[in-house]
């Protein structure tokens, strides 16, 4: 998913949407990749076909909402307009509760070292407080979205949140609420589609956008998971949060593994890391 300038504004994006249409009409084969993904129409067709295909304004503003996470210009505007218009729902002392928090939690996660003594205790008694804080919070306003404590403090709330692994029913509470929030324009598809997908696969479901990583026997490795609900209609799916096609998200995912950037995984050692995860979290009955 495509990350938003800081302070954007409905006339850039609107010119990025007449760029990339003016590419299409020049025939620019650069923009087929990007046009032939997150329009889902054009998802079968060849280089020299997509290029011939009509593709209006409202087309190239559809795909740029897309790859921001975004399924149609009108919640990306929506979303814009929340990030940037003050509202009489803003609460500055939230906001900045959960940004002051979010840095505390990048600041633990910085130090830590497996020779560290206490560590892992010392993120799970953190993340316990975020729970509490987070419930709280969704007791009161539902999803933060921007209208509430900014972009900033909404994205903060996402990464308490999807941090806090040891608590399904907690996931499962956020991960309906982002769902809710999508069509107001109050949360990033991306961040969706990979809070349900990491539930469902915790507790041994298929996924519906292959947004969590799972061991492939196919390519002997972890990968972005294709063991989904219709997988058919996956890449249109993932079109629709934000998120690229599979199989370019997989090819980025080896490279890191090549650089070291991600650990490579054996099947036992994943398989067992999953049932600690699902077992601790209260995802499946031990």
């Amino acid at each position: 998913m495509k990350i938003l300038p800081n302070n954007p504004s409905i006339e850039y994006l609107h010119r990025a949407a007449r760029a990339l249409r003016s590419k299409h009409r020049a025939g620019d084969p650069s923009v087929v990749e990007l046009i032939s993904h997150f329009d889902t129409s054009f998802q079968n067709l060849q280089t020299e076909q997509v290029l011939l295909q009509p593709f209006s304004i409202l087309d190239a503003q559809r795909v740029t909402a897309r790859q921001y996470g975004f399924a149609s210009w009108r919640r990306l505007k929506l979303f814009i307009q929340k990030s940037t218009q003050q509202s009489a729902d803003y609460d500055p002392a939230l906001a900045e509760q959960l940004t002051r928090r979010n840095a505390m939690r990048i600041a633990l996660m910085r130090r830590y070292t497996s020779k560290k003594a206490g560590w892992f205790d010392h993120l799970d008694d953190f993340n316990e407080e975020s729970v509490e804080m987070l419930e709280a919070i969704y007791d009161k306003y539902g999803w933060v979205g921007p209208q509430i404590v900014g972009r900033e403090g909404m994205e903060a709330c996402y990464w308490l949140g999807i941090n806090c692994l040891k608590n399904s029913q907690f996931q499962y509470r956020s991960a309906e609420l982002m769902r809710e929030a999508l069509p107001l324009g109050e949360c990033y598809g991306g961040y969706y589609a990979v809070s349900i997908d990491r539930w469902l696969t915790l507790s041994y479901q298929p996924s519906i956008f292959g947004a969590f990583n799972d061991f492939n026997e196919r390519s002997d490795r972890v990968e972005y998971s294709d063991n989904v609900v219709d997988p058919k209609n996956l890449n249109k799916r993932r079109a629709q949060v934000g998120l690229m096609n599979l199989s370019k998200a997989n090819e980025e995912w080896a490279d890191m593994i090549r650089q070291r950037k991600a650990y490579r995984y054996t099947k036992d050692e994943w398989q067992a890391l999953i049932r600690k995860w699902a077992l601790e979290g209260g995802y499946i009955a031990a």
